[in-house]
């Protein structure tokens, strides 16, 4: 067994591809952005709401030139769907909004853009944000 060699089964991690491709430097801060983002959302999860935070499936597979991060947070507005009822007195509407524009003013500060959306699909409640430089 000694005289085994151990061999990368694939050379690049994807990682190392995304420093690559878009700069180490990058990545490094938008990973920063990411985390902080994450923190700002504890809040949100905490009451049961859902939230995801990442790079957009085409930033993944290196199709843009500057790496996207989209944010959404959503919950189910029904009873169906093994998801939480929301209504009348549990509203978070206003705390998803000032959450929302927190995370806004933070990555404005950094230099980056956003855009933003919110719709109901499916007895789910959906509020999406795509940041960029």
């Amino acid at each position: 067994m000694r005289y085994l060699k151990t061999y990368k089964i694939f050379e690049t991690s994807h990682e190392e591809i995304m420093n690559i491709h878009y700069g180490a430097n990058v990545i490094s801060e938008c990973d920063s952005i990411i985390e902080d983002i994450k923190d700002m959302l504890l809040e949100l999860k905490d009451v049961g709401l859902h939230t995801v935070v990442g790079y957009t499936p085409m930033t993944l597979t290196y199709r843009e030139k500057t790496p996207k991060i989209f944010v959404e947070i959503s919950t189910y507005v029904g009873t169906w769907g093994g998801g939480k009822f929301l209504k009348g007195d549990t509203d978070y509407t206003s705390v998803v909004k000032e959450t929302v524009e927190r995370i806004k003013e933070y990555v404005k500060s950094k230099g980056y853009c956003t855009g933003e959306g919110e719709w109901e699909n499916s007895g789910r409640r959906i509020y999406q944000m795509l940041i960029q430089k």
